[in-house]
């Protein structure tokens, strides 16, 4: 009986630890790749408290579609710009 309460104290402190790196990573993608591995440990808990369901869709949500379309939008921010005419912006 106390390996559940151990394996939920394990998912909830990487669950945790995920979450600050999240905030305090300044790379991006590290973030996103935090953000999923949140989405991965949260499945993890729903799995060990008895939530199969509940731990399908978070992997599909929270570990693989949210981190991509994530990635996806730093990708296009991050797109070339190949004139300055194109930023709207006056040349001083």
């Amino acid at each position: 009986m106390t390996i559940f309460w151990l394996m939920d104290y394990l998912a909830l402190a990487l669950i945790l630890c995920c979450a600050v790196l999240v905030i305090r990573l300044r790379n991006l993608n590290g973030a996103v790749m935090a953000l999923s591995g949140v989405g991965a440990f949260l499945s993890l808990l729903f799995v060990v408290v008895g939530a199969p369901d509940d731990a399908h869709s978070e992997i599909v949500v929270g570990a693989i579609a949210l981190p991509v379309l994530y990635l996806v939008a730093i990708g296009k921010a991050r797109a070339e710009v190949h004139d300055s005419g194109e930023l709207d912006e006056r040349t001083r």
